[in-house]
């Protein structure tokens, strides 16, 4: 597991901390304080450091510029902007920033992404080029232990896609990580992923989770695409459960945000496997007499399937809820609250004992 991570100029961070990581890490604190920002760091650290994987950092902030491609007929072509990805939202040769993690057994992994010039030029960067010359702004990572360089061409307005393969770090032998925004996995991504969930045991833990919000759920399945299938233009939907004393299945559209939430959690862990889960903003459309649940449910398959979890809440609920399972916590699968506080350079941790006595005097941690 990730034991601390260390931020250098990567967006509103100059130099910040995280230390005492645990199996699972709560981050807390107020709104622009940095949270996701975090999650995104170690996204980009387990992935190594892949140009797709900043590509996705970009387009889930809607960090993208749609220029019109003379042609006949014309074409749009999406970049991604990638200064704001660095402290400012400004870049000129030599703006860099560095991410670095290390493990419990202080082995570390770092990569670094500056921008450089393909002519080597000195120079502060000029929009001189008209949006098709690659050849005077560059993205340059470095990465370590891994000794290959990647220099991306930039256009003037930023990263084209990248589509290869992404990258996986030395700190992780297992799956790629899993990032979940606010706004959840797109309905590809999660029907992706149930691909490998259906028919094996991970299934009875995705039906789990959904009973702990509605206990009628006896089965979930996937709702095959038609020709005359809409329903991935939505944000949810391509799920159908089957509910006792029902005979025709529901879309699981129909029964909430909470229930969607649950639904990608749990599909998602199962997916990670020796790896790492990141969920912004874990509580979105969840009751509060159902988060003791999900925090457990969490814990326990993250124990089982050696998953390091990173989350971020602002809801007072899901800390408290967090501290009825810490009882349940131990030296190799600690439970963490971190506080990010604005301007400051190390995160305030909380180990499991502290998180607990704060909950029952109703001491305030976010």
């Amino acid at each position: 597991m990730i034991s601390s991570v260390t931020i250098r100029g990567y967006r509103g961070f100059e130099h910040f901390q995280l230390n005492g990581l645990g199996r699972i890490n709560l981050l807390v604190g107020t709104n622009n304080s940095g949270k996701s920002s975090v999650l995104e760091s170690i996204f980009l650290l387990m992935s190594a450091g892949a140009p797709m994987s900043l590509w996705q950092v970009l387009a889930r902030r809607g960090e993208r510029v749609v220029t019109e491609v003379a042609g006949s007929p014309p074409t749009l072509r999406t970049d991604a902007e990638v200064r704001h990805l660095f402290r400012g939202h400004e870049i000129e040769f030599g703006s860099k920033f560095v991410l670095s993690a290390t493990n419990q057994t202080k082995r570390s992994v770092a990569f670094e992404v500056m921008i450089t010039s393909a002519k080597e030029q000195s120079e502060r960067f000029t929009a001189e080029d008209d949006g098709t010359s690659l050849t005077r702004l560059v993205l340059e990572i470095t990465g370590q232990p891994q000794p290959d360089v990647a220099r991306i061409p930039l256009s003037r307005t930023g990263l084209r896609d990248a589509l290869e393969s992404p990258r996986r770090s030395a700190l992780h032998a297992g799956e790629p990580p899993i990032f979940i925004a606010s706004e959840s996995l797109t309905i590809d991504e999660l029907v992706g992923l149930w691909n490998s969930v259906a028919l094996t045991a991970a299934e009875a833990t995705v039906l789990k989770a959904l009973q702990f919000i509605d206990p009628e759920i006896e089965r979930i399945a996937v709702q095959v695409a038609t020709a005359h299938s809409y329903y991935r233009s939505g944000s949810r939907g391509g799920f159908i459960v089957k509910r006792r004393g029902t005979e025709r299945p529901i879309p699981i559209g129909s029964l909430g945000d909470g229930m969607w939430r649950m639904l990608v959690m749990a599909i998602a862990i199962t997916q990670c496997r020796g790896g790492v889960l990141l969920v912004d903003e874990i509580d979105t459309g969840l009751h509060y007499s159902v988060m003791s649940d999900m925090w457990r449910l969490i814990f326990n398959a993250a124990k089982e399937l050696d998953v390091q979890v990173f989350a971020t809440t602002h809801s007072y609920d899901c800390v408290y809820s967090l501290a009825q399972i810490c009882a349940d916590a131990d030296e190799r699968n600690p439970i963490t609250v971190q506080r990010i506080e604005p301007g400051k350079s190390t995160a305030v941790p909380y180990a499991q004992n502290e998180i607990r006595i704060a909950a029952d005097r109703e001491i305030e941690v976010r």
